[in-house]
């Protein structure tokens, strides 16, 4: 008879810095009002987040307007209304769709996010289909000075049968960022085998929240997960 197993809550680990969250306010699908991405950012100040990435999305099709000068302008502006009970450091980044002409976009002054000196550029894929110029905007991004990390693999359900594709970019020099809410399951089985392939080995980076909403930082607070992955999140949050 197996042994109970007893959970730990994903709160038990320190993670200080945010990598990933829709919090500039009405500038995409995440928070609109400016109030609210106070209150999301004094909630992750409370539960020990030091450092926090806003990375709206680039994407010409769907948010036409956000250009990094677009962006860079918003994100000043609501620095300046941020409330002085806010002590987080905040950098603006952004997520960028590879689809298109991005891979004719990029250029130096890309909004990347910076860790020990090295440059990153977040990007994504369409959630239905492989992207056809993900392989030449790794190859690019990398000639540019930049290292790619491809946000949420996980979520890209169409890889859960061609996991090897990760090899391929990880190979690249690509590097992944894990959603924390796809702990919690909800995104299906296949996006669990993925997840479980990457951090068997050691492929994840970088986490984020992926918070477009303080209810869905709040769900993030409440997951639960066996002590293997616990470990495994553990090896992550202590690069950090």
């Amino acid at each position: 008879m197996a042994l109970f197993v007893k959970k730990k809550y994903l709160t038990e680990l320190s993670f200080k810095t945010e990598y990933h969250c829709h919090l500039l306010p009405g500038v995409d699908d995440g928070i609109q009002k400016r109030e609210e991405s106070f209150a999301l950012l004094k909630k992750m100040q409370d539960v020990g987040y030091s450092k926090v990435f806003l990375t709206p999305h680039i994407n010409p099709d769907i948010f036409p307007e956000n250009t990094e000068p677009f962006l860079r302008r918003r994100f000043e502006i609501f620095k300046t209304e941020l409330p002085a009970d806010i002590s987080l450091d905040l950098t603006l980044s952004a997520e960028y769709m590879v689809e298109g002409t991005f891979c004719d976009r990029i250029a130096p002054d890309m909004l990347y996010f910076e860790v020990d000196g090295k440059k990153y550029v977040l990007i994504e894929m369409s959630y239905y289909y492989i992207s056809n110029e993900i392989e030449d905007a790794l190859f690019k991004l990398s000639l540019a000075g930049f290292i790619p990390v491809l946000a949420h693999p996980e979520r890209y359900l169409y890889l859960a049968s061609s996991l090897k594709v990760f090899e391929k970019y990880h190979d690249m020099g690509c590097k992944f960022q894990l959603n924390l809410l796809s702990l919690s399951g909800i995104y299906g089985q296949g996006s669990i085998k993925i997840m479980k392939y990457l951090l068997g080995n050691r492929w994840y980076r970088f986490v984020g929240s992926d918070a477009h909403s303080i209810e869905h930082f709040e769900k993030i607070q409440t997951i639960k997960m066996k002590p293997d992955l616990f470990d495994k999140l553990l090896e992550i949050s202590n690069l950090y």
